[in-house]
């Protein structure tokens, strides 16, 4: 083929591959991530509850108005081929999607977690007898009540 523009060097992608393949690392599809992904987020939006539930909390999460990320024309199937990794190709767009909520999740579970800990300090020590100042009540307050639990991102920033 005389003049053809295949190049007979190895691209970057194919260097990282075969650096990869040779480290014993192993690449995900995007099909693979995104069962990964809507696998998790099934079970931290929908726990203990069967695959529809969970199918119908991704979907609600991914095309909810307030979501950066927001999927426009994204099907309740198109979840669920998802989940059980049977979509032939996923795009960027929505594994991005699936790992950006997978984060505002995993960060509202951890307000949560601050702000039970924020209380039960707050308990151990009104129990304890050490008197707390009025600072440290409003700072302890802010901590515990002034986190927008909504899901929604917002609230302590």
């Amino acid at each position: 083929m005389s003049g053809s523009e295949i190049s007979e060097s190895r691209s970057e992608n194919s260097e990282f591959c075969s650096e990869a393949s040779a480290r014993g690392w192993r690449i995900m599809s995007s099909v693979a991530l995104a069962q990964k992904h809507s696998r998790e987020l099934g079970k931290l939006l929908a726990p203990d509850q069967g695959w529809k539930a969970q199918v119908s909390a991704i979907h609600r999460a991914l095309t909810r108005e307030q979501f950066e990320w927001k999927l426009e024309k994204l099907t309740w199937n198109r979840v669920k081929s998802w989940l059980f990794a049977e979509a032939r190709r996923v795009d960027y767009e929505e594994v991005r999607a699936l790992e950006e909520l997978r984060a505002e999740q995993e960060a509202r579970r951890a307000k949560l977690k601050l702000a039970a800990t924020a209380n039960m300090l707050a308990a151990h020590l009104a129990a304890e007898g050490t008197p707390l100042d009025s600072d440290q009540i409003r700072a302890l307050g802010r901590i515990a009540g002034g986190m927008d639990l909504s899901g929604v991102a917002g609230g302590a920033q």
